[in-house]
């Protein structure tokens, strides 16, 4: 397991550098391979925060928490990432029973604006960032795991099944929207 820790106005000291990577070790279980994980402390006028982002087997998961002591902020999170990690894994012990899905990646390059970079756009737009990601095949409901696990309001994915690229997308009442591209 890689980890990096990184303070924003919070300086990191050797027992909160302990601290972070004692409970990091207890999500370990989860993840038999390589696991880079990059964890951001900082402060929010008079709270405590921090974020994580792990990276491991094709899968990330983020999450944040906040309050007014670190510690506790640590330990909110952690609590957080362990429950999101369990029903992660006993969805992949179900999509497993399922049987085999083709093993093919796709690489996709998507392009991210800030809503400031729109705002002072000229009507001839440029590419501002470009992000390329690896694109796993995966059924409807692995999208929608992922999607939970990232934090994301939308997800672009291989269809397991067709073998066609899907956009799956969080609608504004909670449920789900899946768009479909018909050659």
């Amino acid at each position: 397991m890689q980890i990096s820790i990184v303070g924003r106005r919070v300086e990191i000291t050797d027992a909160i550098r302990d601290y972070v990577e004692k409970r990091l070790a207890k999500l370990k279980k989860y993840f038999p391979n390589t696991v880079d994980v990059h964890v951001v402390l900082f402060t929010q006028k008079i709270k405590q925060a921090v974020e994580i982002t792990i990276n491991a087997d094709g899968f990330v998961i983020h999450g944040e928490e906040a309050s007014e002591d670190l510690y506790t902020s640590i330990d909110l999170l952690m609590d957080k990432l362990d429950a999101q990690l369990r029903k992660h894994k006993e969805r992949m012990k179900l999509h497993r029973r399922k049987g085999p899905r083709p093993d093919k990646n796709l690489n996709l390059n998507i392009s991210v604006f800030e809503r400031e970079d729109l705002e002072d756009m000229n009507p001839s737009p440029g590419v501002i960032h470009t992000k390329q990601l690896v694109i796993k095949p995966m059924s409807v409901d692995e999208a929608v795991l992922q999607m939970d696990l990232i934090g994301q309001d939308f997800l672009v994915f291989l269809d397991a099944t067709s073998q066609r690229m899907n956009v799956l997308y969080r609608r504004k009442d909670g449920n789900y929207g899946l768009i479909e591209p018909d050659y």
